[in-house]
C-alpha cells in the first residue's frame, strides 16, 4: 500500500484534477499526500531584445507570482484537508522537472499523479509537456490522468475502477511494472488483467528493399501459446483473480488500447524507455502511444536500469 502520494500542482483547472485522485486514493490507503508547487521566474520574466535577449529581473514581479503561487497551494491544501485526509504543501523555486524531480527523490515519494494533456507529434515536441518530461526522468510511479481535452467531456475525474490492464511483451524491462501494477491494483481494489500482443513479424522483399507483415496462421498460433503461457506464469507471482489475455495486432500500442476498450479497463499500466524529444519522435514508442491515445488513467514506471 502507499503511504507518500506526490502531486505537482500548477495553481490550474488542468493541474487539479490530480486532486480528487490522490485524495480518493489517500483515503483508501491512509497514505499522505504532498502537494508540489515549483516557482519558475524564466517562465514570466520578460527579455530584452537585442544580439544576446538579457532577462529583466523585476523582484516586485517575481514576489507577486511567488505569493500568487502559494496563495493558490494553500487554497488547493485547504480542499484536501476538507475531505479528511492528511495533506502538506511546498513551494519549490526552480525549473519545473528538474525541482519535481529532485524533491520527488528525497522525499521518498512512492507515487505520483499528474494530468496530462495528450498532446502528440510535433504539437508535443514544439509546446512541450510537464508530463512527457517527467516521465523521461521521474525514479517512481506515474500515474497520468487525462485532462478535458476538446474531444472529451468534462466529467470530474476519480479513482479508477474494474480492471487495471498490465502491458507485457516478455521482457524483464516490460515485467518491470508488475509489482507497481500490483500495487495498484491492491490500493484501489481493481482486478489484474495481464495482456501481451502478437505483433506479425516483418520479413524482407528483396530485391525492392522493403519489408512486409508476414502473416503467417500457423507461426502467430504457435507464439500465442508461448505468450499465453509466459502470461499465466506471471499472474502467479500477481494478487489473487489476476487474468490473462493474449492478443494478434499489427500494432502493439494499438493492440493494448484495444484491449483495454474490449475488457473494459479502468486503467492502463506499462513500462517506458522514457525516450525524450526527436528520439521519442522519430523512434516511436508504445508506452508514447498509450499515453497519447488511452481515455482511461495510465500508470507508468521507467525502470531504473534505462
Amino acid at each position: 500500500m502507499y503511504t507518500s502520494i506526490l502531486v505537482p500542482y500548477d495553481g490550474s483547472a488542468h493541474s487539479a484534477r490530480a486532486l480528487p485522485v490522490a485524495a480518493a486514493l489517500a483515503a483508501r490507503t491512509g497514505a499522505k499526500v504532498e502537494l508540489v508547487t515549483v516557482h519558475d521566474p524564466s517562465a514570466y520574466i520578460p527579455f530584452v531584445p537585442g544580439e544576446v535577449a538579457i532577462p529583466v529581473y523585476d523582484q516586485e514581479l517575481v514576489q507577486a507570482h511567488r505569493e500568487r503561487d502559494q496563495r493558490a497551494l494553500d487554497d488547493a491544501l485547504a480542499q484536501l484537508r476538507a475531505t479528511g485526509i492528511t495533506a502538506s504543501g511546498v513551494l519549490l523555486d526552480g525549473t519545473i522537472v528538474e525541482a519535481l524531480v529532485e524533491h520527488m527523490a528525497a522525499a521518498g515519494s512512492e507515487l505520483a499523479i499528474l494530468t496530462t494533456h495528450g498532446r502528440s507529434g510535433f504539437a508535443r515536441l514544439r509546446l512541450g509537456s510537464v508530463a512527457s518530461a517527467l516521465l523521461t526522468r521521474a525514479t517512481v510511479p506515474v500515474l497520468l490522468v487525462r485532462g478535458a481535452g476538446s474531444e472529451e467531456p468534462a466529467t470530474p475525474p476519480t479513482l479508477p475502477t474494474g480492471a487495471l490492464l498490465c502491458a507485457l511483451d516478455g521482457s524483464a524491462f516490460a515485467e518491470a511494472i508488475v509489482p507497481h501494477a500490483s500495487t495498484f491494483a491492491q490500493a484501489t481494489g481493481m482486478q489484474l488483467h495481464l495482456v501481451a500482443v502478437t505483433v506479425p513479424h516483418a520479413v524482407s522483399l528483396a530485391p525492392f528493399g522493403t519489408e512486409a507483415l508476414l502473416a503467417d496462421p500457423e507461426a502467430l498460433e504457435a507464439e500465442s501459446h508461448v505468450r499465453d503461457d509466459y502470461l499465466h506464469r506471471i499472474a502467479a507471482t500477481c494478487p489473487a483473480g489476476t487474468t490473462v489475455h493474449t492478443i494478434t495486432d499489427m500494432s502493439a500500442s494499438q493492440g493494448i488500447l484495444d484491449a483495454a476498450a474490449e475488457k473494459p479497463c479502468g486503467a492502463i499500466a506499462l513500462a517506458t524507455h522514457g525516450r525524450s524529444g526527436f528520439r521519442r519522435f522519430v523512434l516511436g514508442s508504445v508506452a508514447d502511444e498509450v499515453i497519447r491515445h488511452a481515455h482511461v488513467p495510465v500508470l507508468v514506471v521507467r525502470p531504473p536500469a534505462h
